[in-house]
């Protein structure tokens, strides 16, 4: 199968793309700043320059959520990111003599908004704020290549946990000195999947003869932000525990804070679930223990 994917470069598209290449396929990865050719993949930098035909298209680009400040250029510079790029691309994807017949596209959790109190599967009602704003757009834009005839498969990503970059590295810094620390209360829901299992559910999704139109991309047992710390410190050894306040986190993050940091989402996989998908790393304990343990 040749397919086209956007993100290749990042987190979960590195992981992606080579366990694709391992199984036989053909990959062409869209990106910024081509790299040196390999065996692995085709790398361009114009959507024009990616020889068809292609059977399907995952896209994962999008600059990091949590990666600075939301001052009002990064806001833009996400939104275009991610939206602009998912309409540039379904409309290169309309002008294909034959589109592909599949689309998987990255979306997230965001989408349902932050809500403490409620549980969400993919048929929850979207939320407010930008980030559930731009899951919207971004999902509105992905969902427009069905005029084509294409599939079109959205991927709502919780957070993603890896043994090197990803959100983990950020949460556990201060593990390394000894300190078991969460932000605010600790007690906002943490929705959250292990990257080989993110990896797994794309395989799930390519492979299907008819995939669902949307799949919550999280373990099925979500966890609250103080859980997660203490099931880290307890690998890590940690000998103090220090809550970081919620007014320190709002001084350092802005608008992100509230939206990302001190408040969550209880989301469950139910689609994937009714498709029979078995997670390698359900619980938190498990995929902690993968991923740290090579960690002091």
């Amino acid at each position: 199968m040749h397919i086209l994917m956007t993100g290749g470069t990042g987190l979960i598209g590195t992981a992606t793309s080579t366990v694709l290449h391992e199984s036989g396929h053909k990959l062409t990865i869209l990106t910024r700043r081509a790299p040196p050719a390999t065996d692995d993949a085709t790398y361009v930098t114009a959507l024009a320059d990616c020889a068809e035909p292609v059977d399907a298209v995952i896209n994962l680009a999008g600059a990091g959520l949590a990666d600075r400040r939301w001052s009002s250029a990064y806001k833009r510079q996400i939104v275009s990111s991610r939206v602009d790029l998912t309409r540039e691309l379904v409309a290169w994807l309309g002008e294909c003599e034959q589109p592909p017949s599949k689309l998987i596209s990255a979306s997230a959790i965001g989408y349902y908004g932050a809500a403490e109190a409620q549980t969400f599967t993919e048929s929850g009602e979207p939320g407010t704020g930008f980030a559930a704003a731009l899951c919207q757009s971004w999902e509105e834009e992905a969902g427009r290549a069905a005029e084509h005839g294409t599939q079109v498969s959205l991927l709502r990503f919780g957070v993603v946990l890896a043994r090197e970059g990803g959100a983990l590295g950020k949460m556990t810094q201060s593990f390394r000195l000894g300190v078991e620390s969460w932000l605010g209360s600790g007690e906002q829901w943490l929705s959250w999947i292990h990257l080989e299992d993110v990896v797994r559910v794309i395989q799930h999704v390519l492979n299907r003869d008819h995939p669902a139109g949307v799949y919550n991309t999280v373990s099925p047992e979500p966890a609250r932000h103080r859980e997660l710390a203490h099931e880290a410190g307890r690998q890590s050894n940690t000998w103090l525990k220090l809550g970081v306040p919620a007014f320190a986190a709002r001084v350092m993050a802005g608008e992100m804070a509230e939206e990302l940091l001190l408040s969550g989402q209880r989301v469950l996989p139910a689609q994937l679930l009714e498709d029979g998908f078995q997670f390698h790393y359900p619980s938190l304990k498990e995929a902690l223990a993968d991923l740290m343990s090579d960690k002091g």
